[in-house]
């Protein structure tokens, strides 16, 4: 499943017009894996990619994360920038692997210990706080061997935006669990609070 611009930006710590900027050619530090036919939309890897840009772009400047990931783009084995762990370090970049860590911006770095937690947990960003990844408010969960990764209702396939929809339309959670019995209660209000920093994250401006 894809995901849209609004919720790419809400989930991955950037803004709309961030990402915007970002996809754009020539340099482009992430092109959609999912866009044709001028509709933008990001895969579950673009989005991990997208948390380690918003990280990282608290710590060094655009240009130092621009340059890092031209230098990955020059490997002859470059892959999708998602499977890469990228850490700020001493005003560079550190690209950290099982054995070894290389400077991408400079030249050889000392080893780091880094771990994917810092890009699914909790972090600080420029627009905020952006949300754990694989929790983003309790009762929902982001899996990305359920429906692609989208945002579902803990424990089930129902997509966080269909309870949301359905609350927005004056249904209480005793409702929507007629329709749909395996969502808690926890699971509506969560998706609730999820779509309502989806909207409000949208109207945040990039320091």
């Amino acid at each position: 499943m894809a995901y849209s611009s609004a919720l790419t930006a809400a989930l991955s710590g950037a803004s709309e017009s961030q990402l915007a900027n970002w996809r754009r050619e020539p340099n482009a530090l992430l092109v959609p894996e999912y866009s044709n036919s001028g509709k933008v939309r990001y895969s579950f890897r673009d989005l991990l990619a997208l948390r380690t840009v918003a990280k990282l772009r608290r710590e060094v400047s655009l240009q130092k994360i621009r340059k890092a990931v031209a230098n990955l783009k020059n490997l002859d084995d470059f892959r999708h920038l998602s499977n890469y762990t990228l850490v700020a370090a001493d005003d560079t970049i550190i690209w950290v692997q099982e054995d070894q860590a290389v400077d991408v911006v400079k030249r050889p770095g000392q080893h780091m210990l880094a771990t994917m937690h810092d890009i699914l947990g909790e972090f600080e960003g420029w627009t905020g706080t952006v949300v754990p990844l694989e929790r983003p408010k309790p009762g929902l969960r982001i899996n990305p061997s359920v429906l692609g990764g989208y945002p579902v209702i803990d424990e089930t396939r129902v997509p966080y935006d269909t309870v949301a929809s359905l609350a927005a339309d004056g249904l209480d959670a005793q409702r929507i669990q007629y329709f749909y019995p395996s969502v808690t209660d926890i699971g509506v209000s969560g998706a609730v609070a999820f779509d309502q920093y989806v909207s409000e994250y949208g109207r945040r401006r990039a320091a």
